[in-house]
């Protein structure tokens, strides 16, 4: 039998665990996730597995686009995470051309429920400890559909004093009345940051970091194994709605292709499945390696030091970057990815840019030799412990 010091030290262990473990009400993410976008998912991720290190006994929700989809690219994270889309089904079947009609309504659904479509959800929602809209850039007037989540957001603060958070966050483009409006609302949650100094100044919030940082700071590797890595990288977006800007891309990757003296040797990456491997399909059909979504999911990031990556994605600017890469990223929608590369060139990533233009870049026109900055990857660690130190300042006060 365990001596008497060993008995006491035990039980001390159980009832603190036990004080740890005591019932608290749940936590609740609004996450862009679930498409999937890479970027998107990439940050749920970070949080819900620093969440499941630093809070495992609290049940977190999520409440993301596709929460089918959700809970399978999260299922190795959060031990007590759900998933819903409560808030997203219901602001995306309000209006989407009239703001203060879909805020009223909103208000009205959270208030005083009435709705069989909506109302379980909403009824859970006045019981949450904290409601905590995730980073990225999806709360600007480019989708202004979405809107109605911040008219929701701050009414359950207004009636039942939820705690609200909302951290890097991509908030431009945004023209029109909206501006002001979201502006006022902003105000009124208990913590907001933007990922951006222009979204910082716009809307009168703290300038901070995007979300990803946050997995620099978790125990999950983020990297794929460097072996095998193609010395070239390639990921130019094949979401683009303007057809114009979509064959001015489809050329500069044909142009950046046919300088290549191996293109063989060009790997060829996905953030968005299967849009981005329109672009990749030609050259994947001929041999080049092709890193799909779902592989760069399980397996982790295919970048390492030494390589070069001409990309589009924001997402893939930090990470390459990160990983001691070299690159040259092209701006394919101005105020709005120029926004967002700018804000990682600002924090030291070296890597050259290009504006796609209203012509495109001429044909005789060689794209910038990719750059970096060696000491970019210390300071994406030295980012990560700030985003930690953040979201201990969130969730553990």
């Amino acid at each position: 039998m365990p001596s008497l010091p060993v008995r006491a030290a035990r039980t001390i262990r159980r009832m603190g665990e036990q004080v740890f473990r005591a019932p608290q009400a749940p936590l609740y993410l609004v996450s862009a996730g679930g498409q999937p976008n890479f970027g998107d998912e990439f940050i749920t991720r970070s949080w819900l597995d620093w969440l499941a290190e630093h809070q495992p006994y609290r049940e977190v929700w999520l409440d993301t686009i596709e929460p089918g989809r959700a809970a399978h690219l999260f299922r190795d994270t959060h031990p007590r995470l759900k998933t819903t889309n409560t808030l997203w089904h219901a602001t995306h079947t309000g209006p989407a051309d009239d703001h203060e009609a879909a805020a009223s309504r909103m208000r009205g659904l959270i208030r005083e429920l009435g709705s069989p479509r909506y109302d379980l959800g909403l009824r859970d929602l006045r019981g949450m400890a904290s409601i905590h809209l995730l980073g990225g850039g999806y709360m600007n007037s480019i989708w202004p559909e979405n809107f109605g989540i911040i008219e929701a957001l701050v009414t359950l603060k207004a009636e039942w004093g939820i705690r609200l958070f909302a951290t890097g966050q991509g908030l431009l483009p945004h023209e029109g009345e909206t501006r002001e409006w979201l502006r006022a609302r902003l105000q009124q949650f208990d913590y907001v940051e933007a990922r951006d100094e222009a979204s910082a100044q716009a809307f009168g919030v703290v300038q901070g970091l995007d979300d990803a940082f946050l997995a620099f700071a978790n125990d999950r590797p983020i990297y794929a194994p460097p072996e095998g890595l193609p010395d070239t990288m390639v990921l130019v977006q094949g979401d683009m709605a303007d057809p114009d800007t979509d064959e001015r891309l489809d050329r500069l990757v044909t142009r950046f292709m046919a300088a290549r003296t191996d293109p063989l040797a060009v790997g060829f990456a996905e953030g968005i499945p299967p849009e981005d491997h329109r672009r990749a399909a030609p050259f994947v059909a001929d041999g080049s390696p092709f890193f799909p979504f779902l592989r760069i999911w399980d397996e982790g990031f295919p970048a390492r030091e030494g390589q070069e990556w001409l990309t589009t994605r924001f997402h893939f600017h930090l990470l390459a970057a990160a990983a001691g890469a070299r690159g040259t990223v092209v701006n394919a929608r101005p105020g709005y990815y120029d926004i967002k590369h700018a804000s990682l060139q600002e924090l030291g990533t070296g890597w050259a840019s290009s504006d796609l233009g209203d012509g495109g870049t001429p044909e005789s026109e060689a794209l910038p030799t990719p750059t970096g900055d060696p000491d970019f990857p210390a300071r994406a660690q030295e980012f990560g412990l700030r985003k930690a130190e953040l979201a201990a300042h969130l969730y553990l006060r």
